[in-house]
């Protein structure tokens, strides 16, 4: 693959390294002759270059509907680069002349070697340039015309309800994540349309829908969107199959829409209790405890299960009181009650029955005890982190509710800021060092630990991943993870010296508790592996005193780490009913105070006002504030000289490589993102 790479177009006369790089990513494709390589409107997901074969790229006439060659490509050469560089649809069309052989080569890893390799970008500007010279010529053989999408404007709608554009224009690819769809949105298409085409209704502007189709010209979908949509206008653009899979189970958008009083969000699929299904349990047991505690109880745990993954609580928990059962759902940091009663009677019943589907011992109640339940919903899959602690009144219990929608998050939903963005995926690019993910408990620290995994193993298929957890929280797939187990001495130390021995590429430490653990982890990343922590820590100079506190010298810790991460998590504005007015004076004190605004500035900043898609609540969510240290060769330095943490923080703030959480929530209240209030709560812990 090397040889070849060396012998194309874009890579001649080069370092013969780049193309030792390029390798790692490409993945080689065969197809028959007269096939279709690269789809007019498909995904711009990749660039492919040719090595064995012949092929022709065209495209089709706007004005005529003609199909025409642009470009014969021989061996060599390179095609389908606009899709990934403009972040669009292919525009081209590309079939195989003759049996061909093609290495495709990633969008992500192409943005990756552009920014890292600037010969490769030379090289494919000269390539876009060459082409640019074909289509001119092919325009003055066409009359002045070139056989490509029209560019201009289109004439004036004389209906309500547009077509999307002609099969000839570029559809724009992109991403589900940059829209952020509401419930309210979501529900002006039928459930029905968004399951069998494929389609996704995105963002309304004014009477304008924005819907995100995987096939952007199936005339079947378009037809019933005019049907459906009479009163709207509404624009098609491209979005991939992942991405409309993965915005399914995020959205949940797998079932009825709940409308009780109570249920969840409106546009949130409503969960039926009786369809709850418990996995790893013995039918034996469920059985004998279903006698034991009625099926009362039974019912009950359901229904508060069902209420808690509702109102996608973070936490469930059941308290024993002396009138009754209290249950309380942690919705965006905040404990509230349910409204159902629950006679005190049930408590022991509750407890017993949450015990022998987490495989506890249901006879144990002095002793605490901590268990997990999964729990399958349709198409969703849910686990529930058990903890069982005796109190003076019973037992209590909590679960937490872990599942893969949240977990497996783009990059693009956890880092709302694009500089912090980029610094993220600039460390995961990287080969070795170490990136530490800090905050307090509870702040989802675990959650953008797999996310940046996840992101890793898309753009690097082809590296060893193996993860240590206590527990594993969620089967990430392309990744070996190991559960500790301290009952037989296995420990974090023990597992990451056998991870050492397994020829890893990266390695993910689910945390960093003792100073074996983080000595060893620092010593491979400093050997040419990427490791990936959590650790606590409240900011970002904090967690390098908390290396020093674990026992790791200075110069162990300037060599390895590479980026540290501090998260806090804060409640979002719900962009349906959020409105920008200006602040108190209380509070508008508070931000001069902590440097959120600038004085004299006419401050205007959003606040929370309630609707129905936030059912009166004026937030929809949570999102992460971040505070970022890039460790680069001064703050490397100072870290080595033993500067005091006071120095290297000024250091590192005047070579703009620590973002404070203060300069991120500012970013997020400008964007609408959190109110002052919750700003001014970030800067204040």
């Amino acid at each position: 693959m090397e040889e070849v790479l060396r012998g194309t177009i874009l890579l001649r006369g080069s370092d013969p390294m780049l193309a030792t790089k390029i390798a790692r990513v490409c993945e080689p494709l065969a197809f028959a002759a007269r096939s279709t390589m690269v789809a007019a409107g498909s995904p711009g997901d990749a660039l492919y270059i040719l090595a064995r074969g012949r092929a022709v790229i065209a495209a089709v006439n706007a004005a005529t509907g003609e199909t025409q060659a642009v470009e014969k490509v021989q061996a060599g050469d390179l095609f389908g680069e606009v899709g990934p560089l403009l972040r669009a649809a292919q525009p081209f069309s590309v079939s195989a002349e003759e049996a061909c052989v093609a290495l495709r080569l990633p969008a992500d890893a192409l943005d990756t070697l552009c920014q890292r390799l600037p010969a490769l970008a030379h090289a494919l500007a000269k390539r876009l340039a060459m082409r640019l010279v074909h289509l001119g010529v092919a325009a003055a053989r066409g009359g002045g015309r070139a056989p490509g999408p029209s560019l201009a404007p289109a004439p004036p709608r004389e209906v309500a309800s547009p077509a999307p554009r002609a099969v000839g224009d570029v559809i724009p690819f992109v991403a589900v994540a940059d829209f952020e769809p509401t419930p309210k949105v979501v529900n002006m298409v039928p459930l029905r349309l968004v399951q069998q085409h494929r389609l996704l209704p995105l963002r309304l502007v004014g009477q304008r829908l924005t819907i995100g189709m995987v096939a952007p010209r199936s005339p079947a979908a378009l037809t019933e969107l005019r049907n459906v949509l009479q009163t709207l206008d509404f624009e098609v653009v491209a979005i991939a199959l992942d991405d409309f899979a993965d915005a399914l189970a995020r959205l949940k958008i797998d079932g009825p829409v709940a409308r009780g009083p109570e249920g969840g969000a409106r546009g949130k699929a409503g969960v039926n209790p009786d369809t709850l299904g418990f996995e790893a349990v013995e039918q034996v047991e469920a059985d004998k405890a279903g006698r034991v505690v009625g099926d009362e109880v039974v019912r009950a745990l359901n229904r508060i299960i069902a209420a808690g993954l509702e109102r996608e609580a973070s936490d469930i928990h059941v308290e024993p009181e002396a009138a009754q059962v209290r249950v309380r759902f942690r919705q965006q940091g905040v404990l509230r009650d349910w409204t159902e009663f629950l006679p005190a009677s049930f408590a022991r019943g509750i407890a017993s029955r949450v015990k022998v589907v987490s495989g506890l011992d249901p006879t144990e109640r002095r002793l605490p005890q901590d268990g997990r339940i999964g729990i399958t919903v349709g198409t969703r899959e849910v686990d529930l982190r058990v903890s069982v602690m005796p109190s003076s009144r019973g037992e209590k219990v909590v679960m937490r509710v872990l599942e893969a929608a949240s977990m497996m998050r783009p990059l693009e939903r956890v880092f709302v800021d694009a500089n912090t963005l980029v610094t993220a995926r600039n460390a995961l690019a990287r080969a070795y060092g170490a990136i530490i993910v800090a905050g307090a408990t509870g702040s989802g620290k675990s959650s953008t630990l797999y996310a940046m995994l996840n992101d890793r193993r898309k753009s690097r298929p082809d590296t060893n991943t193996i993860m240590v957890e206590d527990p594993v929280e969620y089967r990430l797939q392309g990744v070996t993870q190991v559960q500790v187990n301290h009952g037989v001495g296995l420990g974090f130390p023990q597992v990451l010296r056998a991870m050492l021995r397994q020829d890893p590429d990266v390695i993910a430490i689910g945390e960093m508790r003792d100073h074996e653990t983080a000595s060893i982890a620092l010593e491979a990343a400093m050997t040419g592996h990427l490791v990936l922590s959590s650790l606590h820590g409240n900011t970002a100079i904090a967690v390098l005193q908390r290396l020093e506190n674990l026992g790791c010298p200075r110069a162990l810790i300037g060599q390895a780490v590479a980026l540290v991460l501090v998260q806090r998590l804060v409640r979002r504005l719900c962009p349906d009913c959020c409105k920008v007015q200006p602040p108190a004076p209380a509070v508008l004190e508070g931000l001069l105070a902590r440097g959120l605004v600038e004085r004299g500035a006419n401050v205007q900043v959003p606040h929370p006002v309630g609707c129905d898609a936030c059912r009166q609540t004026g937030y929809a969510g949570r999102v992460v504030v971040f505070e970022s240290l890039q460790v680069t060769n001064d703050v490397r330095d100072a870290i080595l000289s033993d500067a005091s943490l006071g120095e290297i923080e000024k250091l590192a703030l005047a070579n703009k490589v620590l973002t404070p959480f203060r300069q991120y929530a500012t970013y997020l209240m400008v964007t609408r993102h959190i109110g002052a209030s919750e700003a001014l709560l970030t800067v204040a812990l």
